[in-house]
């Protein structure tokens, strides 16, 4: 008997000090305010100890609230998470079995639908069957609607269209595109901070490859003359990023709003973010620039390398003036029929875009296909064929046995050894070239293989889950890229052009040199030679 005693007076110790356990506090999770009762207590019938991670818990359900499956799930997801609490009552005050049915009967589908499972700790054979003496439990109100309906108005037809998008209330379905717009104010995957910061860095970087690139433009045009056919090439690179650079220039002499935000067909008031290009003139411009002259001067980096390629394999020896007019029609077409055909496809099918981060428009910022076929594929296959064309000259150059410069007159000397270092020169550009390239494409390709996990709003899940976010330095290394491949082809073909100017005006005064054997002076051979890149003809691309 004393046994048995002690037992009784241990369990209802237990009993008393597990009531006692139980504090009923004020709700403070914004989701299950003015639910019907206002006083909860922890821990809830998911075990969370604390309000903030049922919070966390309950921010996953909110695509399938907002979609409206059902009009109990919010009470339901309530009751379980922040259960009812009463000093009459020791255990949480949960859902009963019937409103846990009621609610997997119109939501699991649409859960099912997405790949998402029914949670375990939502499982119905948890709950109460009734609410009794024994077990309290919360009924629900009933549904209103019967099993299978979708709500009919447009709002809430709108809202759950973009609910598998994360921040579901920041998008907005568009009915002429087919696909879900942001907002152009709203923080999706960026804070107002990385904004703020990307458009410094952008505006910096732009403002310098512009620059640099134009006075080398200028240097060239001054200078007058053409060079070989990897030396026009080089210039032309350096006039594709000029104006690449200006697109960047427009987007921020624009502002963001300006050039990458567009009203909103069915409420002019409201701004959404472009996609769809055309209707803003701001956002067409800027695409062009830097879509057309981006993707050109990555086609003229190609036949940089080429013509590089050419010069090592099959050295002049004789001008080939018909060939190479023929060949370099042949470039000239490819260099600008390319591009130019790519970018009426982006305008015909109405795929402009603006990204989020600096409200650039461009191709693929809010479509992933678009991305791989439009800006991926096009500069992979650049970058190959360039790399391809570098490899095939550099194991020539190896392979070449060397061999000692014979005696000769100075002015007979004198060009072919130029015309090794602007061979030099020319490969060695060539290979500096690719390693910025080859970083941006990398980063347009981490951009494509985790965008959608980004954007993915979060599955129901009773562990606390963390959204994958974007790294913002990968960006910023992608706007530094761009804009320091202008500043590099720039300094590359500016700084000798530049020098030779400046001789030219702080030295105005002529020496008097003897005269060379085709009657120029050494004087004037010298400046020409300076200011010309090249004085070779070089062999036609094959």
């Amino acid at each position: 008997m004393m046994c048995i005693y002690i037992i009784l007076v241990a369990l209802t110790m237990n009993a008393a000090s597990e009531a006692s356990v139980r504090i009923c506090e004020p709700i403070k999770v914004a989701m299950c305010k003015n639910i019907g009762y206002n006083q909860t207590g922890m821990p809830n019938l998911a075990r969370h100890t604390l309000q903030a991670d049922a919070d966390v818990t309950l921010q996953t359900f909110s695509p399938l609230v907002q979609y409206g499956c059902s009009s109990q799930l919010h009470l339901f997801l309530c009751a379980v998470y922040v259960p009812m609490c009463t000093d009459k009552v020791a255990l949480p005050i949960g859902p009963c079995r019937g409103l846990c049915e009621s609610v997997y009967a119109r939501c699991y589908p649409v859960l099912r639908g997405f790949g998402f499972p029914w949670p375990a700790e939502l499982d119905c054979s948890l709950f109460p069957v009734e609410n009794n003496h024994e077990h309290m439990c919360m009924e629900g109100p009933g549904e209103r609607n019967p099993v299978g309906t979708i709500p009919l108005d447009a709002s809430s037809a709108s809202r759950s269209a973009c609910r598998r998008l994360i921040k579901p209330n920041s998008w907005i379905w568009v009915r002429s595109t087919g696909r879900c717009a942001q907002f152009c104010d709203a923080e999706v995957l960026w804070e107002a901070g990385e904004i703020k910061a990307a458009e410094v860095w952008l505006a910096t970087w732009a403002a310098l490859s512009f620059v640099c690139t134009l006075a080398a433009v200028v240097a060239q045009l001054a200078c007058g003359d053409r060079g070989g056919a990897g030396e026009r090439a080089l210039v032309l690179v350096a006039l594709c990023r000029c104006a690449a650079a200006a697109g960047w220039g427009v987007r921020a002499a624009a502002g963001r709003t300006a050039a990458g935000c567009a009203k909103d067909s069915t409420s002019p008031t409201r701004m959404l973010l472009a996609h769809d290009g055309l209707a803003n003139p701001n956002c067409a411009v800027v695409f062009l620039l830097l879509y057309y002259f981006g993707l050109a001067a990555s086609v003229w980096w190609v036949v940089v390398a080429g013509a590089w390629r050419a010069s090592v394999l099959r050295p002049p020896t004789t001008p080939a003036t018909a060939r190479n007019d023929r060949h370099s029609s042949l470039l000239q077409l490819a260099a600008w029929g390319v591009p130019a055909a790519l970018a009426a496809a982006v305008l015909v099918t109405r795929d402009v875009d603006a990204d989020e981060l600096t409200g650039t428009c461009f191709v693929g910022n809010q479509s992933s296909k678009s991305l791989l076929a439009l800006v991926i594929i096009p500069e992979a296959i650049c970058l190959l064929l360039g790399s391809v064309f570098l490899a095939s000259g550099l194991r020539t150059v190896l392979r070449r046995p060397t061999t000692v410069p014979q005696p000769g007159p100075l002015l007979t000397a004198a060009p072919q050894a130029h015309n090794d270092q602007s061979i030099l020169r020319l490969g060695a550009f060539t290979a500096l070239y690719a390693v910025p390239s080859a970083c941006i494409l990398a980063t347009w390709i981490y951009e494509y293989a985790w965008r959608d996990d980004w954007l993915a709003a979060p599955g129901p899940s009773s562990e606390p889950s963390t959204q994958p976010r974007p790294a913002f330095w990968v960006f910023l290394f992608r706007i530094f890229a761009t804009q320091i491949l202008g500043v590099m082809v720039a300094v590359w073909i500016g700084t000798p052009r530049l020098k030779t100017l400046w001789r030219r005006i702080s030295s105005p005064r002529k020496p008097v040199i003897a005269k060379s054997p085709r009657g120029t002076s050494a004087s004037t051979a010298y400046v020409t030679l300076l200011c010309r890149s090249s004085t070779h003809t070089e062999p036609p691309l094959t």
